[in-house]
């Protein structure tokens, strides 16, 4: 018997005209599932029709107002098409959320596959969709914010990128990599509007890079202290306006941060702190926490040059000693209440985990580590950390097999760059320890080879050698 040829749909512009026109009939008697069925049907042949998208969005959310329900069943609904391509799974996920509305997740899904069929159109209508979902729910995911970010990102719009990961920098306003992120998304959104973006033989041509030099200083002006003052004063007055409102805090907090002083980090823990009095949400405690951390870490590196400049002086020495271990004692405290308002948190339990290691606490550290593996952006340094604290409790075995999942967990440990020096390092310990002296040697030679002075593996491997030829090497 013949294999039957899969049916073809004709797409252009008009294809879908009958089933629009048949979802807005039935969707006026309240046939509403229907109604999204014949939306669907019209979007497969029309995919890039943003009104009906819109007009779509519409009937969900009549239908919801009217009573609908979610669809029912552990994996929701049934995908209308069969196929795999991103067409298809952007309107699997987009008939999910018509019957759905407030599935982030769906939404997610709609939107990557969106963007990589290139639909900018759609995209830049349901992005802040998103986003507005994401910031009203009780507890926002920064982490959603990002996926927006990379979705306008790949469609080129780097603006509206930027302001999405702005939305989950302020919900973690110290960290450095989200930060950076925010300003390479601000010169490509600068070289854009020039028009240096995509011009052929960008590097070689002098007259685009001065061109390009010029434009940049003059979007640099953020890093002049009276800009960053008149960004306070902006942010400042915004606030005042509406002092509860997430976006004028967050954006408050970071200006106040930026000048990197002690008294604006006051103001910005007064900011917060006026915050969790009024809203009771705990995400502004943790923010008060992270800026007080970050000036432990200010302080610290101000000590630590004077430390380097002034070698001889006890006194200093002494007072970095005392700082290094105030700021732990801080961070323990602080990640312990969060692990009791978050307790299924990986991320959380990772950072609890890391200080309970350095505060030399290896049972509890365990506790926390173990529970830190299921983190995808911590689990290779939650192995490496958790196979390290076996090792201090003199866990051999269960040492040496957790630094073989952390190597395996890390995808750049054949690299040799510092993280995967430390883990083949910790676990040639381990099988030195336990008397596997060949498996060690191998571990210990690769080190030496990625790093000739690294630690002190390339000793162990001469002793180790020597044990086993009785010559030294």
């Amino acid at each position: 018997m013949a294999k039957s040829e899969p049916v073809v749909i004709a797409e252009g512009p008009g294809k879908g005209k009958a089933y629009f026109d048949r979802a807005k009939t039935v969707a006026e008697t309240s046939n509403y599932d229907y109604a999204i069925d014949m939306y669907i049907e019209g979007l497969m042949r029309e995919p890039e029709n943003l009104a009906e998208h819109k007009a779509l969005r519409d009937v969900s959310l009549r239908r919801k107002v009217g009573g609908g329900k979610p669809p029912g069943g552990f994996f929701g609904a049934k995908p209308y098409f069969a196929g795999k391509t991103p067409k298809e799974l952007m309107l699997n996920a987009e008939l999910h959320l018509a019957k759905d509305p407030g599935n982030i997740a769906q939404m997610l899904t709609m939107m990557k596959n969106a963007a990589i069929c290139g639909y900018r159109d759609i995209v830049l209508w349901f992005g802040p969709i998103v986003l507005q979902a994401n910031g009203t729910n009780r507890m926002p995911n920064p982490k959603y914010y990002l996926e927006m970010a990379d979705y306008f990102e790949q469609i080129g719009e780097f603006s509206k990128a930027g302001e999405a990961v702005q939305m989950a920098y302020a919900m973690t306003p110290t960290d450095v990599e989200l930060d950076q992120r925010i300003k390479d998304l601000g010169t490509r959104e600068t070289l854009k509007r020039g028009g240096y973006e995509n011009v052929p033989d960008f590097k070689e041509s002098l007259a685009n890079k001065e061109n390009t030099k010029e434009l940049l200083q003059r979007e640099s002006l953020n890093k002049t202290e009276e800009f960053r003052i008149k960004m306070v004063e902006d942010a400042r007055e915004a606030w005042e306006q509406n002092p509860l409102d997430a976006q004028n805090i967050a954006k408050l907090v970071k200006a106040l941060l930026d000048v990197e002083s002690d008294d604006c980090d006051k103001q910005a823990i007064d900011v917060l702190q006026e915050a969790y009095k009024a809203t009771r949400t705990y995400r502004y405690k943790m923010l008060i926490g992270d800026v007080h951390i970050r000036k432990y870490r200010r302080d610290l590196r101000i000590l630590a040059e004077a430390v380097k400049t002034h070698p001889e002086d006890k006194e200093l020495h002494q007072q970095l000693l005392e700082l290094e271990a105030e700021k732990l004692n801080f961070e323990l405290n602080e990640y312990a209440e969060r692990t009791q308002n978050f307790p299924s948190d990986a991320n959380i339990a990772y950072e609890y985990g890391l200080r309970l290691y350095r505060g030399h606490h290896p049972e509890a550290a365990i506790a926390a580590l173990q529970q830190a593996q299921a983190s995808p952006k911590h689990r290779a340094d939650a192995l490496q950390l958790l196979g390290r604290a076996f090792l201090d409790q003199g866990m051999h075995l269960e040492a040496s097999e957790t630094l073989q999942r952390a190597i395996e967990s890390y995808e750049l440990a054949s690299t040799g760059d510092n993280r995967s020096k430390e883990m083949h390092y910790w676990l040639a310990r381990a099988y030195e320890i336990t008397n596997q002296g060949p498996e060690a040697e191998k571990v210990y030679s690769r080190i030496t080879q990625w790093d000739f002075n690294y630690r002190d593996a390339r000793q162990r491997l001469g002793e180790l050698r020597k044990q086993r030829t009785g010559v030294s090497s």
